[in-house]
Parts: structure tokens; sequence; C-alpha cells
């Protein structure tokens, strides 16, 4: 995007990224991913200058999502309910309807018993599985993710990690297990 050799500020990065994908939205998520703030951070940061390295970075990004990338492969994650997700080409992005999804898996998890076992097949990122534990009452609840492709397994268990709270830290039994077990 810049050609010249003159500091350049977010605010002028995410105008110019915005002419070029001709969506602001996305500009905004791709100028986030690339300076490594988020939401206000990012609002805050406008005026600042980004340094050389950001400026590849966004501008590699801008070249991959105008070259038919999907943006969330791009960015390498993916906002899903209540948890941030890592996305690449090993798993499928989670769609807006897998929140109903959830949405209608939680109605029903929540009318059990107070133990309850919920089985995410085939759960690729985790996205399911993961806000349902996230989501759901610590005590009581065990997920269990699971997937043909060990590719998959190895985002779902990264994603497992990420979610991870003070709360849930004292019941970690390993470095893939939150209150979810990745089976193979």
């Amino acid at each position: 995007m810049m050609n010249d050799e003159t500091p350049v500020t977010w605010r002028r990065l995410w105008s110019e990224t915005t002419a070029a994908l001709g969506e602001r939205p996305s500009a905004r998520w791709l100028c986030e991913t690339a300076s490594g703030l988020d939401g206000d951070e990012f609002m805050a940061a406008l005026d600042e200058v980004a340094t050389e390295r950001m400026v590849a970075h966004l501008d590699r990004m801008v070249a991959r999502h105008r070259a038919g990338e999907p943006l969330a492969y791009v960015m390498g994650r993916w906002s899903f309910r209540k948890i941030d997700l890592l996305v690449d080409r090993r798993v499928l992005i989670p769609r807006p309807e897998t929140e109903w999804v959830v949405e209608h898996a939680m109605a029903h998890a929540r009318s059990c018993a107070s133990t309850r076992l919920v089985a995410d097949l085939g759960t690729g990122s985790g996205a399911i599985g993961l806000s349902m534990a996230a989501e759901l009452p610590l005590t009581g609840t065990e997920v269990w993710l699971t997937d043909a492709s060990s590719d998959a397994l190895d985002v779902a268990r990264a994603n497992a990690a990420g979610i991870r709270s003070e709360e849930h830290t004292s019941e970690l039994q390993s470095p893939c297990n939150l209150v979810c077990r990745l089976l193979l």
C-alpha cells in the first residue's frame, strides 16, 4: 500500500485499506491484526505511526484477501460467541448459523441434571465444544472434542489452551485439557 518512505498512521492505513477492499469492517479487522490492537485500543491508536514491519504485514494480508482468501484465514482467527478462535486452512471457518446451534445446545445442556457430558464430533476448530465449555458451569460439565483429522485436533487443542482462565487453571490435567478431552 505504502510505496514512499513517509511515516503513516493507522488512520491513513485504515482509509487506504478500505479503498483497496471496498469494505470498511474488513479493512479495520486487517488493520487491527497488523497493529496487534483490537477494538478501543485500535481506535485510540489511529494517529500513531505504524512500523515498517506492520505496514508490510498489512500489505501481505490485503493481497491475500484480494486474491480471494477468506478473511478469517488471512487474519488467522475468528470470533465465535464469547471466544476468539485460531482458524486456518486445516479447519472450516465457524459460521453464524453454528452460533444458533450452540445456543440451542446450550439451552438443552442447562436443562440437564447437574452433570453433563458434551461431545463435539467433527470438532474442527472446536467452536461448538469450546463455547459450551467456556459458557456452561465448570463443575459438572465435561466436554469431549473429537475429529478424524489430526490437523483439526491440533487447531482445537490450541484453541482449548487459548480459553483457559484463572478459574479453569486449577482444573487442568494436561496442556490440552480445559474441562475438555481431545480424543484421537
